[in-house]
């Protein structure tokens, strides 16, 4: 097939959507698929696959979303591919993935994490003002109001029904789940020997140390604040814990609240982890008590290095987790107390190592080459749609 692969950045550094699509063609092209890539950005050349810049404007905000969508139109035209597939912003494809969920159900639980009544206010007004939503719903709009538009490929359950929900005329059948693949090589317990002891002497951890991994680029919105406060009730545990927060964000508001609550030496920040494998490799548990994710790929990484997992229900991975077999899963980041007593449960080392192998089961099932079939399969059902038109 030759197949058209649409997104604003390249680069498998910043994760989400953006990592996803690297890895995506890469498998594409292994499996002998023609992929073209058009990005504005990319982070380097990728073996096999076609680049194109993509022409946008950068700012402001939402001259960035519409510039991303038109010139995406205009790029692909005349390509002759047999697949156009888009990730974010882009209407005019044959297939649609919202890695990022949808905007409205985005914003109602980013809302959540602003404490005060006033503060959720003023944020939800700002947000609401805002000419980037106001595009980006738009887009939105346009791709899921049309009937003839594109078949959506949602990664999780919850993504699918917040956009029955939002779009409630919307043909269910146009929307396929598949849940997101993960490299079983890459991520395995076997790494825990090799990169994980030499990632744990590089930032200080003790052999003996129960080692609490929290990796996002969203500080505030995937639930480092309420872990903190959470993690808090545990500072007398007999069991020597340490926090490990790797990531891009700002750490000064959390460092303050880990002082503030006298657990400022059991909080280590490592800034962005270039090889995800490496951190999860060192840790001995994964926490992301998320207010918003339509399917945490480090959830599933972690699962494949057979780490156990505490997530929230607000997480789209949580529906490829066994509760209280390969993890454990809260009702809201912002129940401290539940997400405390699950994280002082797996300070039983049986008990995560008999989770760790559990999730290691489940993340199997979930290779990234059964992902890419998958999303093959959706592809073959475009090519029939447009043959029979």
């Amino acid at each position: 097939m030759r197949v058209a692969l649409v997104i604003d950045r390249l680069d498998p550094a910043r994760g989400g959507g953006e990592g996803y699509a690297v890895s995506l063609a890469k498998a594409l092209c292994k499996r002998g698929h023609d992929v073209h890539v058009y990005a504005h950005t990319s982070s380097g050349p990728l073996e096999g696959i076609h680049f194109h810049a993509l022409p946008m404007m950068s700012y402001p905000r939402w001259a960035k979303v519409l510039s991303m969508a038109l010139s995406a139109r205009q790029a692909v035209k005349g390509g002759s591919f047999d697949v156009i597939q888009g990730f974010g912003g882009t209407p005019w494809v044959d297939v649609y993935r919202p890695g990022g969920g949808l905007e409205i159900a985005w914003l109602r639980q980013d809302v959540l994490t602003k404490e005060r009544r006033v503060s959720r206010l003023f944020y939800l007004l700002k947000q609401t003002l805002s000419l980037k939503f106001i595009m980006n719903i738009a887009i939105e709009k346009a791709i899921y109001k049309n009937p003839k538009g594109p078949i959506i490929i949602a990664n999780s359950n919850m993504v699918k029904e917040h956009i029955l929900d939002v779009h409630n005329k919307m043909n269910p059948d146009r929307i396929e789940v598949i849940y997101n693949g993960v490299d079983l090589r890459r991520f395995h317990p076997q790494n825990r020997e090799t990169l994980g002891r030499d990632a744990r002497q590089r930032w200080g951890l003790g052999d003996s140390d129960m080692v609490i991994l929290f990796m996002a680029h969203n500080f505030r919105l995937k639930g480092l604040l309420p872990l903190i406060r959470a993690l808090s009730r545990l500072r007398g545990h007999s069991t020597r814990w340490i926090l490990l927060v790797a990531g891009r964000g700002n750490p000064k508001i959390y460092q303050r609240e880990a002082d503030r609550l006298g657990i400022y030496d059991r909080v280590k920040f490592v800034n962005q982890v270039q090889r995800p494998e490496t951190a999860l490799a060192s840790c001995d548990l994964l926490v992301h008590p998320t207010f918003y994710d339509p399917f945490s790929n480090v959830c599933l990484e972690a699962m494949a290095s057979g780490v156990p997992v505490i997530t929230s229900r607000y997480n789209g991975a949580s529906e490829v987790l066994r509760e209280g077999v390969s993890g454990y899963l809260v009702s809201d980041p912002r129940e401290e107390g539940e997400l405390s007593i699950k994280i002082e449960a797996l300070m039983d080392p049986r008990k995560r190592k008999q989770m760790g192998i559990e999730a290691r089961k489940d993340a199997e099932k979930y290779s990234l080459k059964f992902h890419v079939a998958k999303v093959e399969d959706v592809y073959e059902k475009v090519i029939k749609g447009k043959k029979a038109m």
